[in-house]
């Protein structure tokens, strides 16, 4: 996290980290706890109010959205997050989800032809369209389903995806609310 000058003792940065809650701990009025997203951690700090409003939220091992202010701690020499909302990932992704990408090859489309119908049923009707890129070796295509086909971009119907035709298959490409228009940013699983 460099280029982000020290604030005053109070302010920050308003920020949005997601991350695996690894630990939880109570000190005094306050909660921390510490985020993994596998590439650093960091402790977010809440305090008695919020903490009591994203109680269900709190708990080891929980994927989650925090939003808040980002400072750096020179008594700890580390930077923390004072949180002051947090959100399950799911819950985002599926609120977020703007196309649902699924990839196929050539040896698996008869599979996933048979098959698809069936898995995304529960998860229909959504607001999230659906592309299938096909690759085979005469020839390759997007197809995009119709408005029926819509889903909800939840976490069982990516991981039932990739079991039927395998690990980075899909992909969900996400809108960002604050950037140009056309922008977004995708989630390859």
């Amino acid at each position: 996290m460099t280029g982000f000058e020290s604030p005053r003792f109070g302010g920050g940065k308003s920020v949005t980290v997601a991350g695996l809650i690894d630990e939880v701990k109570k000190r005094g009025p306050r909660v921390i706890l510490t985020l993994d997203d596998r590439t650093g951690r960091i402790e977010a700090m809440l305090f008695e109010e919020t903490y009591q409003k994203h109680r269900d939220l709190v708990c080891k091992d929980a994927l989650v959205l925090v939003e808040g202010l980002l400072r750096f701690d020179e008594f700890t020499d580390a930077w923390r997050l004072a949180a002051r909302r947090i959100t399950e990932l799911d819950k985002v992704r599926e609120q977020e989800a703007r196309r649902l990408v699924i990839k196929c090859a050539h040896g698996e489309l008869p599979t996933l032809c048979d098959r698809l119908e069936t898995i995304l049923s529960p998860w229909r009707p959504g607001p999230c369209p659906i592309t299938v890129e096909y690759t085979g070796t005469r020839a390759s295509g997007a197809l995009t389903l119709g408005a029926d086909w819509s889903v909800r971009a939840s976490r069982e119907l990516l991981e039932q995806l990739e079991a039927l035709i395998g690990r980075g298959s899909v992909q969900v490409i996400y809108g960002t609310p604050a950037a140009a228009p056309g922008a977004s940013f995708a989630d390859t699983r």
